[in-house]
């Protein structure tokens, strides 16, 4: 019987995410809650809503922004402003998407890469701790405990009754069904961040830097003004060539994505150098998602 629920699981799962999505968790299971809650948000969907009420709606596709990490595994989506949150697989180095990182990609904000919890159990105690999942956006650089109980209790007095109602519900299933649990907010996101930020062998751009043994090495230094020259690119090069260890290359990776705007219908030079950088490394499914897969 556990088996064949499994297997409806499984099934369901594969009928609800587009072939894009399935594609981007490359040689990762679905976790096991990300079937769970595709299910949640097929009942409510049944019921003539969706999670996007609180700001917490599962995705079916893979539609990455520039700005998306290339070892980031879309699941979820606020529904405003190209927000979304997802698997932070750290290149492969993690074993199992339940225990991976989870950040936010907010394309229009600065910065527009947040680091938001430890893993998805935690994650999901954040949720239930907010009244919408785009506060977590908002508020992840605040230390001000006032404005968020006073934007908290704006935004429930602006809610009509039923939205709030259904909200309360969903937080209730999440709570029961997940072992979700509320959290102190705005002190755990930052100590989520320091934690990061002390156990990275190398800081990048975008925040989230570089998990690996190898010892610490000088990180590329890109141009102020975005070039793509002949001569920036040979700079490029002969550092990859002499880097002494797989953590610098893992943060030019990083680094590029974040510093360069790249079109994958007009690949620049930068583009197609990450696309073979990658390959160099094996990171096959990394390289998949940003060049191959079919959006």
């Amino acid at each position: 019987m556990k088996k064949m629920f499994s297997l409806y699981r499984k099934v369901f799962t594969m009928n609800r995410m587009g072939s894009s999505l399935r594609q981007a968790y490359g040689s990762y299971p679905i976790p096991l809650v990300i079937h769970r809650l595709l299910e949640l948000s097929q009942e409510y969907t049944a019921k003539g809503f969706d999670m996007s009420w609180i700001g917490f709606r599962m995705t079916g596709s893979y539609a990455p922004y520039s700005i998306t990490p290339p070892d980031l595994i879309p699941f979820a989506e606020t529904g405003g402003g190209g927000i979304h949150f997802g698997f932070l697989t750290d290149f492969g180095k993690v074993k199992n998407l339940e225990s991976a990182a989870i950040v936010c990609v907010t394309p229009t904000n600065d910065p527009p890469i947040r680091l938001i919890a430890r893993n998805m159990a935690e994650f999901l105690d954040l949720v239930v701790s907010v009244p919408h999942a785009e506060h977590l956006e908002s508020w992840w650089a605040s230390t001000d405990e006032e404005m968020k109980r006073q934007e908290e209790a704006q935004f429930e007095a602006e809610s009509p009754v039923p939205i709030t109602q259904t909200r309360k519900e969903i937080f209730e299933r999440l709570r029961s069904e997940f072992g979700a649990k509320p959290r102190a907010v705005l002190p755990y996101l930052r100590e989520v961040l320091r934690e990061r930020e002390s156990s990275c062998s190398l800081l990048t751009l975008d925040g989230l830097g570089v998990m690996d043994e190898d010892a610490p090495s000088e990180r590329f230094d890109f141009d102020a003004s975005r070039a793509e020259t002949k001569r920036e690119l040979s700079r490029m090069r002969t550092y990859l060539s002499n880097a002494s260890s797989t953590a610098a290359k893992l943060a030019f990776i990083r680094d590029a994505n974040y510093w360069y705007v790249l079109d994958r219908d007009q690949p620049s030079p930068v583009f197609k150098l990450l696309r073979e950088t990658m390959l160099s490394l094996d990171l096959q499914d990394e390289a998949a998602r940003l060049f191959d897969i079919d959006l």
